[in-house]
């Protein structure tokens, strides 16, 4: 039984991957000269991977009503380099968590800060919107302009968040999209959806997917294929009739007089 499945689950969606793990092909087809892959085919590869984790992280913590957020900086006051635009954005979100914390509200974010050719800095940027929020991050952004998209009105398009949140400068082509240096970072205190492993038979990939009452496939998610070796493999993301509400993404402040260990913390940040 040479045949895997991962599957993700986060938010109303369920992903699903199914494909085969044996090296050698599929009875009938000949046998492939082992090849070691180009350096161009991993860094494809390791991108494709990057921009689909980073969009399970989006499903998992955000919802259409949130933001994504493009935080420009006016030509004068464009930073030197990357530890300057990370030192400035750094401070910009430790003030914006605070404004959050006095309206009893956690704050949740995921960034990408990028530069152009042009060298145009500016910062991509989702968190969870409260009530007055985009007038709170207008007034903490002091550096540029702020540019705000709902996150249904891009879906809506066909744009793919997790490339789009993702770019690199070995991912984007010459043009508007195209950046020379690229940080993707995100609070600690996000959910990151982990894979649900197992192995299947090989004649459930040969069947339509076995969809679970209450849910449904998502018909522009589904791709199926055939690796090198003549095995077949698929993809496709299901999703629920009934919507579940957002997980409470509100923080109770501590019992008067109580001090906050140190362990206790949730708003480290992690750069990747």
């Amino acid at each position: 039984m040479s045949y895997m499945q991962k599957k993700y689950r986060y938010g109303n969606q369920i992903e699903v991957k199914q494909y085969h793990t044996a090296r050698y092909g599929a009875p009938g087809q000949p046998r492939h000269q082992k090849t070691k892959p180009t350096p161009e085919a991993v860094k494809k590869q390791n991108q494709r991977r990057k921009e689909e984790k980073v969009a399970r992280i989006i499903g998992a913590n955000f919802v259409e009503g949130d933001y994504v957020r493009t935080l420009t900086f006016a030509p004068a006051q464009r930073p030197a380099d990357m530890k300057e635009a990370q030192r400035i954005f750094k401070d910009f979100y430790q003030l914006l968590r605070r404004e959050y914390r006095k309206r009893y509200f956690d704050l949740f974010w995921i960034a990408n800060i990028e530069c152009t050719p042009r060298g145009a800095w500016h910062i991509h940027f989702i968190c969870n919107a409260i009530f007055g929020g985009s007038d709170i991050i207008k007034e903490l952004w002091q550096h540029g302009g702020v540019y705000d998209q709902l996150i249904r009105d891009i879906t809506r398009t066909g744009k793919d968040l997790g490339s789009y949140m993702a770019k690199t400068p070995d991912s984007t082509s010459e043009g508007e999209h195209k950046v020379v240096e690229a940080k993707l970072t995100h609070s600690k205190n996000l959910i990151i959806p982990k894979a649900e492993e197992k192995p299947i038979s090989g004649w459930k990939l040969k069947d339509a997917p076995r969809i679970p009452k209450g849910w449904y496939l998502i018909k522009e998610s589904y791709f199926e294929g055939t690796n090198m070796d003549g095995y077949k493999y698929r993809t496709f993301k299901l999703a629920r009739l009934k919507p579940l509400p957002p997980r409470d993404r509100s923080w109770r402040p501590p019992a008067a007089g109580r001090r906050k260990k140190k362990s206790e913390s949730r708003h480290l940040h992690r750069w990747e």
